[in-house]
């Protein structure tokens, strides 16, 4: 399990990071035209737009990967210590199906859009081949959150405020004495 999620973590970064140079040398060659012949690039913009949203698909994968994903932490508190852990084997098996279910609606878009021939309006690109990227991202985020509801254990430590360590909020931490930090 650890390899498929070594995989699938390394294949969401490596587009992550083709959609964000693909998105950034669009949007450079559209500006720089601009400046030099008062025009835009035909298709720049809906280009950088295509990898703009390659980019946050991916980026889903990547952030949990890193244990840095947003989420609310106002109830935490409220789940006692010896529980938080099942609470959340639970979470990842309810992500888990939530990232099916948005996979099952993607393999329906995708399959509607190839059937009716569905194309952008500048490029005219196949919109099935941009909506490809939703179905990938979905399910390899289904399949990561069903090997952590699996093996807790593969699952990140989640990064607090995201760029901190990673700190694991189940393990118990002593009590600071006579005012000393921690």
């Amino acid at each position: 399990m650890n390899a498929i999620l070594k995989f699938i973590a390394g294949a969401e970064r490596w587009a992550a990071v083709f959609a964000f140079a693909i998105m950034t040398l669009a949007l450079l060659a559209d500006v720089i035209s601009r400046r030099l012949f008062q025009t835009g690039l035909i298709g720049a913009v809906e280009i950088a737009v295509f990898g703009m949203i390659a980019l946050a698909m991916f980026g889903i994968g990547v952030a949990t990967d890193h244990g840095a994903h947003l989420r609310p932490t106002v109830f935490d508190a409220l789940v006692p210590k010896p529980l938080r852990g099942g609470v959340e084997r639970f979470a990842s098996l309810l992500t888990g199906i939530f990232f099916l279910v948005l996979t099952g609606f993607a393999v329906w878009i995708v399959a509607e859009s190839f059937a009716l021939g569905d194309r952008t309006p500048i490029l005219r690109a196949p919109v099935w081949a941009l909506q490809l990227i939703l179905l990938l991202a979905f399910a390899s985020n289904a399949v990561r959150f069903l090997i952590y509801f699996a093996n807790p254990a593969l699952k990140p430590v989640e990064r607090v405020g995201g760029d901190g360590p990673p700190v694991d909020e189940t393990a118990d931490v002593a009590a600071p004495q006579n005012g000393e930090a921690r």
